[in-house]
């Protein structure tokens, strides 16, 4: 892909502050102005649906393009739909297509509509919901193309109070168990398939896993795939805030460059090997990836997780971290070295896990050790592990194992504590008590 410079992280300012619920029902995903027939397969069910929920609403728009183009030097065959819904900043149009070999934006686009707002999780279920009436498949893969920034809400990017906020529409037009519906919404709102012209609106942590929940009950199944086509979104702690509605997750700990996934050289290989399961194409994905960028001077990285041992990792850092809140008194600057000495992210807000537990290790006591090392062999890439395969390119990242965990400089961030992941694990206690 050409060169387009920058990254898919979140950087400051890049969020307006407003209300995060302001556009009106007349723009969230109602067809008006359709540009072309939705055509069903005509061979029955295929054996993988690839969706792209493109949220070009904002400085991405010209990269959407670009990876439509690379779509389309693959194409949709009779085993492999891929499907795309794409929200421009450039003509406030919402699009969907099925990319066709050699077509692409201008050929292959089914309908289109009014500006959404791609932070509002109904407009990702109705896509989804679209997909699977129309191009039912055996398999299903769901990429949100986007920036990043991990678990991470941001209060100053969401200026008005509660009060102030209109009140959403219901999630979802389909009914779905109300168990997925009745949780308590955060006031802060995380930073992924955020919409410029919608209030800088994102998908936040609680509105992920409800809308991913209530896609699942539609499909009758977890989500075969899902990958993060934007920064810094593989993490413990969002693993775990999604484990109940996914099987394999795809993306990266640091933040990507500008051209994010290699699209050509990921679906020629689908639609060659529609069989594959979501596991065999997962580690395609990170191959592929990291073949994209060898000899560009890039720091990357990129990794697969298989979502249902996620469970278990989080029970390891549990206790590591019921190890670190009784060493705090004797080893609370073994701890502080082992901090500085390892890989950080967003404005070292992130680290990643493993090289924390070996700096860790070094000259910890039995017990932290003992802890430390379970960590670090949960954490070891392989067949029936929780990272099935991960790769990186850079000195910087030297080391890192594809998984991070939040380990901020100096304060906690207050909307930390209403993950799952700090309901069920005492890593943010530790955080508390290290950082006061």
């Amino acid at each position: 892909m050409e060169k387009a410079g920058g990254d898919r992280g979140i950087g400051v300012g890049k969020l307006a502050s407003g209300d995060m619920a302001s556009e009106s029902q007349g723009n969230r995903a109602v067809v008006g102005g359709v540009s072309g027939k939705i055509v069903s397969s005509a061979t029955g069910q295929a054996k993988w649906t690839f969706l792209v929920y493109m949220a070009g609403d904002n400085n991405l728009d010209g990269a959407a393009l670009r990876d439509i183009a690379e779509m389309a030097r693959a194409g949709s065959t009779k085993d492999v739909n891929i499907l795309v819904q794409l929200d421009r900043i450039e003509d406030n149009l919402t699009r969907r297509f099925r990319i066709t070999r050699d077509g692409g934006f201008k050929k292959d686009c089914i309908e289109s509509f009014g500006d959404t707002n791609t932070g509002d999780p109904q407009i990702l279920y109705d896509f989804v919901k679209w997909s699977a009436d129309n191009y039912p498949a055996d398999r299903y893969a769901l990429i949100l193309w986007n920036h990043g920034s991990g678990w991470w809400e941001d209060a100053k990017s969401r200026a008005a109070g509660p009060a102030e906020k209109k009140p959403r529409r219901r999630l979802f037009r389909q009914p779905v168990p109300q168990e997925h519906v009745n949780i308590p919404a955060p006031k802060e709102h995380r930073s992924i398939c955020y919409d410029d012209t919608s209030g800088g609106d994102a998908l936040d942590n609680r509105e992920l896993r409800v809308v991913l929940a209530g896609i699942c009950a539609l499909l009758g199944r977890k989500i075969d795939l899902l990958g993060m086509d934007a920064c810094l979104m593989n993490m413990v702690e969002v693993a775990y805030q999604l484990r109940e509605s996914v099987n394999v997750i795809v993306g990266s700990e640091i933040e990507e460059p500008f051209d994010g996934w290699p699209y050509a050289e990921i679906l020629t290989r689908l639609t060659a090997r529609s069989r594959q399961d979501a596991t065999a194409l997962a580690r395609w994905i990170v191959k592929s990836y990291l073949l994209s960028y060898k000899g560009k001077d890039e720091t990357v990285t990129q990794s697969a997780l298989d979502v249902a041992r996620i469970g278990e990792m989080t029970a390891m850092v549990d206790a590591l971290s019921e190890c670190l809140l009784a060493a705090l008194g004797t080893d609370a600057k073994l701890i502080a070295a082992a901090w500085r000495q390892s890989p950080r992210f967003y404005d070292d807000n992130y680290i990643d896990l493993a090289c924390f537990a070996r700096n860790l290790r070094k000259k910890a006591g039995a017990d932290l050790r003992a802890k430390a090392d379970d960590v670090i062999t949960a954490l070891k890439a392989g067949k029936g592990r929780a990272i099935l395969l991960q790769g990186k390119i850079g000195k910087e990242v030297r080391g890192t194992c594809g998984l991070s965990i939040y380990f901020p400089a100096d304060r906690i961030n207050p909307a930390y504590r209403t993950l799952d992941f700090c309901g069920d694990c005492k890593w943010v206690r530790f955080l508390e008590r290290f950082l006061s």
